[in-house]
């Protein structure tokens, strides 16, 4: 029985691997375990009581105590041990691996009185101060003045928790899966929330680095995560304009004292760290610790040890029954195409006339009626705010362009003449789980074979669409074994990472259509061996859509050509390796009951090894009820003159 074939493919993987996981044990778990002190027996109190150690380890062993320290058991390393890194996070010494130990330091450090203002550990622990004297109550504790704490306090004025989560942003690495942070909101509804603060969990990066260095650094725990509190209009501003990011805000349902413990807890990890990683401690899993820290009903971010997809902590907070209500804020690119798609094509000719020609403005309107003016006037200010945000980098030009529109719209009439862009049928936490196992069976040429897979993250576009970004595909970490009638049990391939993006082209856009895949494969013979690959390409995507009988939208459907360079490396190419380039021409519909992808690959054009590659492909994904997919797919592979036929049946479930 033949596992892997080609060790030379199998090796850069596995050092890879486990390089990874040895890294990540050292850096998540970097100090040695320290068993509780036996000499702790007591903690003396001002009027000579004690507290014996029986009741100090009940208390240290109820679960808010260790949410309050961020106390988690670690996967990998088998220990449970706080996930904060600083050390002045503790005030034992042993704090960090040792519950009772700084129960017994922070007691202590709290029956301390006639302290300075602002200088007591119960200004800098306010909320564990706060839950240690509720569950001592017989104890004579003192406040101690903490005058900088209440004015920061005051200033955040939180009554409600609202979760934020920009929707995923496929052009960056950092934001393929979304983010969420909070909003604390005030009292009065119906004061402005873009006045409001933003608790913001982010790793602190080197600004010089690029992407890759941060993609590389983000996934093996090479930045510190700190916890920043700012004004929630800035945080809107990078995700809804600077990058065109669709934005969910979900109304949490935390009690005021809920809320005022939140805010205590953020004073108390503000200025700490905590180790950052792209799959498990990132921006989502951090909120949910915080808010386990906040609420003694919540255990959120015990559900998420090994990854934390944000979308999957919005619902666990659903399930738990966190959320209240939710609401969507449009970003500035889906304003502007809904704009678009209610103004006429006189319309849209005068828009892209205002913002990119030097005419006199009143010539371009001449002749418009009234309301049709003031349509092309607010659509191209959206337009030349597009153009100012893709660019990223002043434009005197187009900022003295802006000003004249602003200055004609003014004077019209006030009030909007378009509607506000539809809320989208889905949200994102109501698409399919970030997981999945599939079950396939078929037969290359005569010869059967049942495959096994398991996917860690997140979407392909043959994926059931809803919630999720059409045209787009981001899967992270695809096993798939097979079983052959002669070859046994193998790795027929392994993704890393392969993402899609067939966005297209509009009236006001033109985004590239793209994609990059690292992975482990076989060619379609069942006697191939492993190899390594890289495949990067760019192209364009055209965009139709089939209405339904509600005046909806049936599909989604999309026309494709890429131009791709595929670079292989295994001792079964001649010199060892091939370097491949080529067209991928497709059509990819997806609805709301079936995907469809049918796709034409050739790569004529080769170095190192001449064999010229071809493959044709057509798959068919059924929507099942709940999370599961049938697939049907048929696959023609050409090697030179010599072709292979492929069929396959495959179940899928998503959780």
């Amino acid at each position: 029985m033949v596992f892997l074939r080609n060790a030379s493919a199998v090796t850069v993987l596995v050092l890879f691997v486990c390089s990874s996981l040895i890294y990540t044990s050292l850096v998540h778990a970097d100090v040695e375990s320290v068993e509780p002190q036996s000499t702790i027996n007591q903690t003396l109190l001002p009027n000579n009581d004690v507290l014996e150690i029986d009741l100090l380890e009940s208390l240290a062993a109820k679960r808010q105590w260790s949410h309050l320290l961020h106390y988690r058991y670690h996967p990998y390393t088998f220990r449970t041990l706080s996930q904060n890194d600083s050390p002045d996070f503790f005030l034992s010494d042993s704090g960090r691996t040792d519950l009772v130990s700084e129960l017994k330091a922070d007691i202590a450090a709290f029956l301390l009185v006639e302290q300075a203002p602002d200088a007591s550990a119960q200004c800098r622990f306010p909320a564990r101060y706060q839950w240690i004297k509720k569950q001592l109550p017989d104890v004579d504790f003192i406040d101690q003045p903490c005058p900088e704490f209440e004015q920061w306090r005051d200033e955040l004025d939180a009554h409600r928790i609202t979760l934020i989560f920009p929707a995923s942003h496929i052009n960056s690495p950092s934001s393929m899966y979304g983010h969420t942070l909070v909003r604390l909101d005030r009292e009065d509804r119906d004061s402005s929330k873009l006045l409001a603060y933003s608790v913001n969990f982010a790793a602190n990066a080197d600004p010089t680095d690029n992407e890759l260095v941060f993609s590389y650094k983000g996934l093996t725990g090479g930045y510190p995560g700190v916890v920043s509190v700012m004004n929630y209009y800035v945080k809107t501003n990078d995700y809804q304009h600077m990058e065109y990011r669709d934005i969910w805000e979900y109304e949490l349902s935390f009690s005021k004292s809920e809320v005022d413990q939140f805010v205590r807890h953020i004073w108390e990890t503000k200025d700490t760290y905590f180790d950052y990683f792209f799959f498990d401690e990132n921006c989502s899993y951090r909120l949910m610790g915080l808010l386990d820290a906040a609420s003694e009903r919540a255990d959120l971010a015990d559900e998420f040890s090994t990854k934390a997809v944000p979308v999957d902590t919005i619902r666990a907070l659903q399930n738990n029954h966190f959320v209240r209500r939710a609401d969507f804020r449009p970003s500035a690119a889906k304003t502007l195409e809904s704009m678009s798609d209610q103004s006429t094509d006189a319309e849209k000719v005068a828009a892209h006339r205002l913002v990119e020609s030097n005419e006199d403005m009143s010539l371009i309107l001449e002749g418009l009626p009234a309301e049709s003016q003031t349509k092309a006037l607010e659509l191209a200010h959206a337009y030349a705010r597009y153009l100012s945000v893709k660019k990223k980098q002043a434009n005197p030009v187009l900022r003295k362009r802006t000003i004249a529109i602003l200055s004609a719209r003014s004077k019209l009439p006030q009030g909007s003449p378009f509607n506000e862009p539809e809320r989208p049928r889905y949200r994102d936490d109501q698409g399919h789980g970030s997981s999945r196992l599939t079950i396939s069976g078929g037969f290359t040429d005569e010869q059967w074979h049942g495959d096994l897979g398991w996917r860690i993250a997140y979407h392909d576009i043959l994926d059931p669409a809803m919630g999720f970004t059409p045209g787009a595909q981001i899967e992270m970490g695809d096993f798939r074994f097979r079983y052959g009638e002669d070859e046994g049990l193998q790795l027929r391939s392994l993704t890393l990472v392969d993402v899609l993006s067939l966005s297209h082209r509009t009236d006001f856009q033109r985004p590239v259509a793209w994609t990059v895949a690292a992975k482990l494969d076989r060619f379609a013979q069942q006697e191939s061996e492993l190899f390594s690959s890289l495949n990067i390409g760019f192209g364009r995507a055209w965009h139709t859509t089939v209405p339904d009988f509600r005046g909806g939208v049936f599909g989604d459907g999309r026309f494709f050509i890429l131009g791709e360079v595929t670079a292989r490396a295994d001792n079964q190419f001649d010199e060892g390796h091939q370097v491949s380039v080529g067209p991928r021409f497709g059509w990819l519909w997806q609805g709301a009951y079936n995907q469809e992808l049918i796709e034409f690959q050739w790569q004529p054009i080769a170095l190192g090894d001449q064999t010229p590659r071809r493959r044709f492909s057509i798959q068919e994904a059924l929507v099942g009820y709940g999370d599961v997919q049938l697939r049907f797919g048929f696959e023609r592979e050409w090697a030179g003159s010599k072709a292979v036929n492929a069929w396959d049946v495959s179940y899928a479930w998503y959780f």
